[in-house]
């Protein structure tokens, strides 16, 4: 996969975003957010202050996001300045079998008032707490084992994304655990769920490291992408980190 070129009209759905790690990636890089869907409420808020910080650059009224950091407004005065197509982009949900109705419903509104047809890309991965090596070593002393936990089984709510909207490519990114979480039946699973819904997929270890990050923090990406459609894992370029690393255990 390609970078984008800035002015690119490749857009994106992130799924379990968290705080939006993956989603300023791929803003940087030319994408275009379409949703980001994440259950906690105060990384939802992140994202939706992210979202206004760009659609102010966008603007060309990235003072007014000055003021904010600088205390000059609060953040609530922010965010009524902000049209409510951008923040609605965030949608604030636990995914589950009962919320993805619900949560196609607004992604498709978004579609439709933004004139989208085709979603390019979509990008994410579980909560990693269920397939941690270190949460594994902890699962005794657990009141849900880590073997019941439901979260090892959010890889079916995204190939269910997947399947609806049919994007080029996907992104799904987990710990190295995940390779070995219920003896290997996890990760088998979640590939054959993958290729199911019409993907051909390919896993790499990568570790943050290799690209700059002062942290080796090493992460299980899977690539897929439309069978039968040419596209194939990309040759990241990698980046020298010229200082000291600390080693990150998750």
């Amino acid at each position: 996969m390609a970078k984008a070129d800035k002015q690119s009209s490749y857009n994106f759905i992130d799924l379990f975003a968290g705080a939006g790690g993956l989603s300023e990636g791929f803003i940087q890089a030319g994408f275009r957010p379409v949703a980001h869907v994440e259950m906690n409420e105060y990384a939802a808020k992140t994202l939706e202050t992210r979202s206004a910080y760009y659609y102010l650059k966008n603007s060309g009224n990235l003072a007014l996001y000055g003021k904010y950091l600088s205390g000059d407004i609060s953040r609530d005065e922010l965010m009524k300045m902000i049209p409510a197509s951008v923040t609605k982009t965030v949608i604030n949900e636990t995914l589950s079998d009962e919320t993805l109705p619900a949560v196609f419903k607004t992604i498709d509104g978004i579609m439709k008032l933004r004139g989208i047809r085709k979603i390019d890309v979509i990008v994410g991965g579980p909560p990693c707490q269920a397939y941690s090596l270190v949460g594994r070593a902890q699962s005794s002393h657990m009141e849900t084992p880590m073997e019941d936990d439901p979260r090892n089984y959010l890889y079916k709510l995204y190939a269910r994304f997947l399947k609806k909207y049919q994007p080029r490519m996907f992104v799904f990114e987990n710990v190295t655990g995940i390779e070995s979480a219920q003896g290997g039946a996890i990760w088998k699973n979640l590939q054959k769920y993958l290729k199911r819904v019409g993907y051909e997929i390919e896993c790499r270890e990568q570790n943050a490291h290799t690209f700059g990050v002062l942290q080796n923090r090493r992460r299980m990406i899977i690539v897929g992408w439309l069978k039968n459609s040419g596209l194939a894992y990309p040759d990241f370029i990698e980046k020298e980190a010229n200082a000291v690393v600390n080693d990150l255990f998750i």
